[in-house]
């Protein structure tokens, strides 16, 4: 039996914007981050990875998170998660991986499945305005990721892709926490 995809959430940003602690912040009765990572949780049956910047955020996740730690750019914390997917070679490598990012806390369980189940040999993804995250690439685009370098992304790689790679989502899932104004 193949291994599941293993799924990724990005929480090593900066918060600059929001002045404070965003991941911690409450967002209707638990933190930003618990409430994205219950919702990966929910959808990814398979190994789970939290790439943080402060280890006091690890008390934030769920059970069922493993964890690595960054300090570095956007391309660092997503050059942490392949490395974290490329070692789980248990009973077979994994197919895939999506991402997803901490500071979008509205995103649903159905959405990650929905992403996940349009990934073929292309990666696939949410798309509200423009393409966004959550995002799943097969191993196969794994090379692609790890070239990527700097305060970037896979943003970069999404915008490219034919429109049966985008999964419909409300701007609402969408929508990120930058400013305490975005928290309802």
């Amino acid at each position: 039996m193949p291994q599941p995809i293993a799924a990724v959430l990005l929480a090593a940003g900066r918060s600059s914007r929001f002045g404070g602690d965003k991941l911690a912040a409450d967002c209707g009765g638990m933190a930003v981050l618990t409430r994205a990572a219950q919702a990966l949780r929910a959808a990814a049956p398979g190994p789970r990875l939290a790439v943080l910047r402060h280890p006091a955020h690890a008390a934030l996740l769920p059970e069922g998170f493993e964890t690595a730690f960054c300090e570095g750019q956007q391309s660092d914390s997503l050059h942490r998660a392949l490395d974290w997917a490329q070692s789980l070679r248990a009973p077979s490598p994994v197919p895939g991986l999506l991402i997803a990012l901490a500071d979008m806390p509205f995103v649903s369980p159905d959405l990650h499945h929905a992403v996940m189940a349009r990934m073929t040999d292309l990666p696939a993804c949410a798309l509200g305005e423009t393409p966004s995250p959550p995002a799943a690439f097969s191993a196969a685009w794994f090379p692609r990721l790890r070239a990527l370098i700097g305060d970037r992304g896979a943003g970069a790689l999404l915008t490219e892709l034919p429109a049966a790679q985008y999964v419909p989502a409300t701007m609402q899932e969408l929508r990120d926490i930058d400013l305490p104004t975005d928290l309802p």
